[in-house]
């Protein structure tokens, strides 16, 4: 009984993927982590009908797909929850080396000596792109502004998050017949996941989108001005550990109100590219101005509201393409 339900519910699980990455694909461009989204659809629906193939070849291809479902959910997560850009190549080297190290102790799994100890080798591997995946999901959240990826988090963390343990967990130490139940269990998560995702018309993907409006009608101007001239006159911008809920109990407004205005018409994801903003175009001009040329890099970090000089300089190198003492020597020899 219990193997005939895994059997219809796996493959109506396998064929809802297929719809909801097609859904995807279709509106990619609006979509942030489309590919991610993909990646890890895809990852999920080798590992549904992986039992059913039994041509070797295909196999081990298809066996890719469990190997790598735990670290796409990773990239995943910081696809959608960390805004500090991810080169392309140092992705791909990932990619690679997680799967040479999976296809190794997958090697090493078919040697009697070696089967229980490649097991938990990769049990642990995977486990450990999981941690970093709910790292990833709450590392931001108290400087995220946008109130639909506040939910995506949640619910990111919660479902998808169970589903992926479920998954790796149901293999270790049990023997096929204990396999059953947390299999039924797994699979039927992931159909009621994709069913919900199809079945409301694809409504879900306003938590997808990036909730900041292009050339959006400026509702509240006198907000917005006010909060320019409150982080420019009173450069609360310098002060250590600001949160967004000290600034709007300074502003006297509603944080949730605060939150908003800053992201949905000043066009910020989080808070702290927020502020870093203000940082940075006060750095720019230390850096321009001669007679402030005895001040260190160190000394300007700190001025201007960073701890150290490390989140500074790679902050202020994504901002204007240069590092801090390039810039000064750029513009002092001009």
């Amino acid at each position: 009984m219990i193997e005939t339900l895994y059997f219809q519910i796996n493959t109506l699980a396998a064929y809802s993927l297929i719809i909801s990455a097609i859904l995807v694909i279709k509106d990619r461009k609006r979509i942030r982590g489309a590919y991610a989204i993909i990646g890890f659809m895809s990852c999920v629906f080798l590992y549904l009908v992986i039992d059913f193939v039994t041509y070797p070849v295909l196999k081990w291809i298809f066996v890719l797909g469990p190997f790598l479902l735990p670290f796409s959910f990773w990239m995943m997560a910081r696809t959608f929850f960390n805004d500090e850009p991810y080169a392309n190549k140092r992705a791909l080297i990932y990619v690679l080396t997680t799967s040479f190290v999976y296809y190794i102790l997958y090697l090493l799994g078919n040697f009697s000596y070696w089967t229980k100890a490649s097991a938990i080798a990769g049990r642990a591997l995977s486990i450990f792109f999981i941690v970093l995946a709910m790292i990833e999901t709450q590392s931001g959240k108290r400087t995220d502004l946008d109130d639909q990826r506040i939910r995506l988090r949640k619910y990111f963390t919660y479902f998808i998050g169970l589903v992926v343990f479920i998954t790796t967990l149901s293999e270790l130490g049990l023997s096929k017949d204990e396999q059953e139940l947390p299999k039924l269990v797994q699979r039927s998560a992931i159909l009621l996941l994709n069913t919900l995702f199809i079945g409301i018309n694809f409504s879900i993907k306003s938590l997808l989108f990036d909730s900041r409006k292009k050339n959006a009608e400026v509702n509240n101007p006198d907000l917005i001005d006010k909060i320019q001239r409150f982080m420019i006159e009173q450069e609360f911008y310098r002060k250590e550990k600001l949160t967004i809920g000290q600034l709007a109990e300074a502003l006297e407004e509603q944080e949730y109100k605060t939150r908003r205005v800053i992201n949905q018409e000043m066009g910020y994801r989080n808070f702290t590219d927020f502020i870093n903003s203000y940082r940075i175009r006060e750095a720019t001009d230390l850096l321009k101005d001669r007679t402030k040329s005895k001040l260190t890099i160190l000394e300007i970090a700190y001025k201007i509201g960073f701890n150290s000089i490390g989140p500074f300089n790679r902050t202020f190198k994504q901002a204007t393409g240069f590092t801090p003492t390039d810039y000064r020597k750029k513009h002092m020899n001009s």
